[in-house]
């Protein structure tokens, strides 16, 4: 049975960028040490969904609720139409969708939001995976692999799409500062497919270090998302991303030299250090991570997307040639894909 393959990869950003000096007078950080958070990203600019002119610290849930609903919509239909564009399909030709997000909720879910809006067909699967942090776009991913692994003819659909922005918590904890200089809004969409030309994905794995559950995730005071991030998370982060990349390797009997291209969350400056040393890589294997990074901040689940558009982009891999795709998100949880071209 032939494994399925990525046909196409497509992002989509808020059309306001921000500058990290611009963010920090927006959030009203005056102190030294919160202002480090930001001159040390390694962040240059971020996207997000707010109007520059009109945004305040302290919006209202239903404020907070309703930039979620408007930014995820318009974000995750412009990605999953420029997926569909790269591939040459109509929406009709769709079998199954898997869409994710964790910094808002709809009811209907975003599936079926994006089912209405694309025209696809009455009978379309679907799963939306919700919850799921930073990570959740590779079990979508594993979901869709699943259809297809059981439908080979079958055509699926990954959207992750994420307005970090509507998680904006103004409160005196570091914690809250550090998720207000990182994170952004942003949606990736990927295409699936039982045949063609793109990397196959060969293995997937899931990895849970649950003594971790508390180190990352959202709390909701007052009905407001509020960011739980350890500073550990910097610690976890880089070690699963050790241990998964192990993990997919043992699947194939690979060592770290079989590996051409390795496409990494863009997690923070720190995880990615510490990821580089243990996987023992040269810098130019986190390349495409840190110009994620640097270029758009981290965009919880859809920026792992971002990192694989940019290497089918700007990369010429030839047949035979292997990747290792890796997520982080809470739970601790690292979720991982083997592919190969």
């Amino acid at each position: 049975m032939p494994y399925p393959r990525i046909a196409a990869v497509a992002t989509a950003t808020p059309t306001q960028c921000f500058t990290q000096a611009e963010l920090l007078r927006l959030a009203g950080y005056a102190d030294e040490r919160r202002r480090g958070f930001f001159e040390a990203s390694d962040i240059a600019g971020r996207h997000l969904y707010i109007d520059r002119d009109r945004f305040r610290p302290d919006e209202s849930v239903d404020e907070l609720n309703d930039r979620y609903r408007r930014g995820a919509l318009e974000l995750g239909e412009r990605a999953a139409r420029a997926v569909l564009a790269r591939t040459g399909w109509d929406p009709g030709e769709v079998d199954f969708i898997a869409t994710t997000t964790c910094t808002g909720r709809l009811t209907p879910s975003l599936d079926a939001h994006l089912i209405a809006r694309l025209g696809c067909r009455p009978d379309v699967q679907r799963v939306h995976v919700g919850d799921t942090g930073c990570a959740a776009a590779v079990v979508a991913l594993e979901q869709a692999w699943n259809h297809l692994r059981a439908f080979p003819a079958h055509k699926a659909i990954v959207l992750a799409v994420e307005i970090c922005s509507a998680a904006y918590f103004l409160d005196d904890r570091l914690e809250s500062a550090v998720a207000h200089a990182i994170f952004a809004d942003g949606a990736g969409a990927l295409a699936l497919a039982g045949d063609g030309v793109g990397p196959a994905v060969i293995a997937h794995r899931t990895l849970f270090r649950s003594e971790h559950l508390d180190a990352m995730g959202f709390e909701y005071p007052g009905g407001r998302p509020r960011v739980i991030l350890s500073k550990e998370v910097r610690r976890i982060g880089a070690g699963m991303m050790g241990e998964m990349a192990r993990v997919l390797m043992d699947a194939q009997g690979l060592k770290r030299d079989d590996v051409r291209h390795w496409i990494l969350h863009s997690a923070g400056r720190r995880v990615l250090d510490r990821a580089r040393v243990l996987l023992e890589l040269d810098e130019s294997a986190l390349a495409h991570a840190r110009a994620v990074l640097r270029e758009y901040g981290n965009m919880s689940s859809a920026t792992i997307l971002f990192a694989l558009e940019r290497t089918l982009r700007l990369e010429s891999p030839v047949p035979g040639e292997w990747g290792v795709l890796i997520g982080l998100g809470p739970g601790f949880a690292a979720e991982g894909a083997l592919l190969r071209w």
